[in-house]
């Protein structure tokens, strides 16, 4: 019996011990043929495991080559030792966009500037009279959220347009306080 028949006769025999991969393992393989419907492929390791990557395992802009060593996923192991592969990890990996908001996450909060906070407080007071302490936590609050520039902005193109009726406001007040005597 000749070398090739023993091989082929050992790889269609059912004294192959197990092999050690589980579904979701990543190992390294080397591409041996393309099909229209996938591409062949065996490990890079002491087992050669032979296995078929699914075309509908390759994400798009994946171009695979025979010859080309890559990592692939182990997708299922079938009973003749054959194994299921899968490169759709690869289309997993985080964005440039998802990188930048981890590291966002991790500055240091933005401290609302005060001093400007209080000229706006200051700029509504002579506007508009007295400024509650509930009405300075709202501006420090929009003006966090927005940035002094945006506030200002929104602030003065507002102002020409906002009706005072600062009567009906007291009243609204006056019926709410009411409630609760």
């Amino acid at each position: 019996m000749s070398i090739d028949e023993r091989i082929n006769q050992f790889l269609h025999s059912e004294e192959r011990a197990p092999l050690p991969y589980r579904a979701g393992d990543r190992v390294p393989i080397r591409i041996t043929r393309i099909m229209e419907y996938g591409a062949f492929v065996v490990t890079r390791d002491q087992y050669m495991a032979p296995g078929l990557i699914h075309v509908s395992q390759i994400p798009d802009g994946v171009n695979l080559e025979v010859n080309q060593m890559i990592d692939a996923e182990i997708r299922q192991i079938k009973d003749d030792h054959k194994v299921e592969f899968s490169l759709m990890f690869m289309e997993k990996k985080e964005s440039p966009f998802q990188l930048l908001e981890g590291m966002k996450k991790d500055l240091p909060k933005k401290e609302v500037p005060q001093d400007e906070v209080e000229q706006i407080i200051q700029d509504l007071s002579r506007e508009f009279g007295i400024v509650s302490e509930d009405s300075k936590k709202k501006i420090e609050e929009m003006v966090e959220k927005m940035g002094v520039y945006r506030f200002t902005k929104a602030m003065m193109e507002t102002l020409p347009h906002f009706q005072r009726d600062l009567v009906y406001h007291f009243l609204e007040e006056m019926n709410q306080e009411r409630e609760y005597l």
